[in-house]
């Protein structure tokens, strides 16, 4: 059986509901993910060789904050209830991840992760799950239900 190594929960604030995720280098987010060599999905998830491009299910808002939970695991984690999007390898040069706004390049990401490997090869799974609780009158949809993502990494 598997096992988690390390994880880091963080929040993006999508631009038009879109979301990188994308190799670290000198402190910037790198590949085609961000800079504009991949199209936007026509789905929930786009990807590339080297990142992905992940449409949030909601956010008919800029305002509206999604939860991610990068994981590196020692081989392929278990699976779970959770709705899964993506599965497939990314190659990312540097050992390092970062997760920001679509079409923010250059910009300072919130969240970086390290994989502990550069020049590798990745097998990775994107999920999501959304929480919903009963809408309060007067209350804005985004007080009623969170987007969570997990992105699982491993080597074969």
């Amino acid at each position: 059986m598997s096992s988690l190594l390390h994880s880091l929960t963080n929040e993006v604030w999508p631009r038009y509901r879109l979301f990188a995720v994308a190799g670290i280098i000198d402190g910037e987010t790198v590949g085609s993910a961000v800079e504009g060599r991949m199209d936007p999905p026509d789905g929930r998830i786009a990807a590339g060789h080297d990142g992905l491009i992940i449409r949030t299910a909601y956010g008919d808002r800029e305002s509206n904050a999604v939860h991610n939970r990068l994981e590196l695991w020692d081989g392929p984690p278990p699976a779970d209830d959770w709705e899964e999007l993506w599965t497939g390898r990314l190659s990312l040069k540097s050992g390092l991840i970062g997760v920001e706004a679509w079409g923010a390049a250059g910009y300072s990401h919130d969240m970086e992760f390290d994989l502990g490997k550069r020049d590798q090869t990745w097998s990775t799974r994107v999920a999501t799950e959304v929480l919903q609780t009963e809408q309060e009158p007067d209350f804005p949809h985004v007080v009623a239900r969170i987007e969570l993502y997990k992105i699982q990494f491993w080597t074969r």
